[in-house]
């Protein structure tokens, strides 16, 4: 990734970092507080608009890092709509410096970047590649209590 792709991310990542303090902000407004309201609303849509330059602007320097990112994005949009359906009882992520895999019966074990038990011993995961897969507890060599390292 080139340096001018990494500071389009972090301008990216400050920006959406202000958007939620601005989101905190206006909902501790009280309502006969409405100018302030509108010009916190005014301050996030702006960001908004920033971003989407931004954006832009990534997807003409890079189109396959602004690609990975957009693959990556719909898998969290996709796995929080999941998780809006079931119940996890355990949800682990990758880390700087530790993999996240999920181990497999029958097959080898897939790294992720997001891997989560449901109530009934099923798994949701985020693969590295960014898709959603499912897989019921039978077909799963592990517990959601271990720790197994890749």
């Amino acid at each position: 990734m080139n340096i001018k792709v990494q500071d389009l991310l972090k301008k990216i990542t400050y920006i959406e970092a202000d958007i939620e303090i601005q989101k905190q902000i206006l909902f501790s407004l009280s309502s006969n507080e409405q100018k302030e309201m509108e010009h916190v609303v005014k301050i996030i849509a702006a960001h908004k608009d920033e971003i989407t330059a931004l954006r832009l602007e990534l997807q003409n320097i890079s189109p396959e890092e602004h690609q990975n990112i957009m693959t990556l994005e719909n898998a969290v949009t996709a796995f929080k709509k999941i998780a809006s359906e079931k119940k996890f009882k355990s949800i682990n992520t990758m880390k700087i410096n530790e993999e996240c895999c999920l181990h497999l019966k029958d097959q080898p074990k897939i790294h992720c970047l997001v891997k989560a038990c449901d109530e009934d011993g099923g798994w949701t995961i985020i693969t590295i590649d960014g898709e959603i897969q499912q897989f019921p507890k039978i077909a799963i060599d592990e517990t959601p209590e271990e720790t197994i390292p890749c």
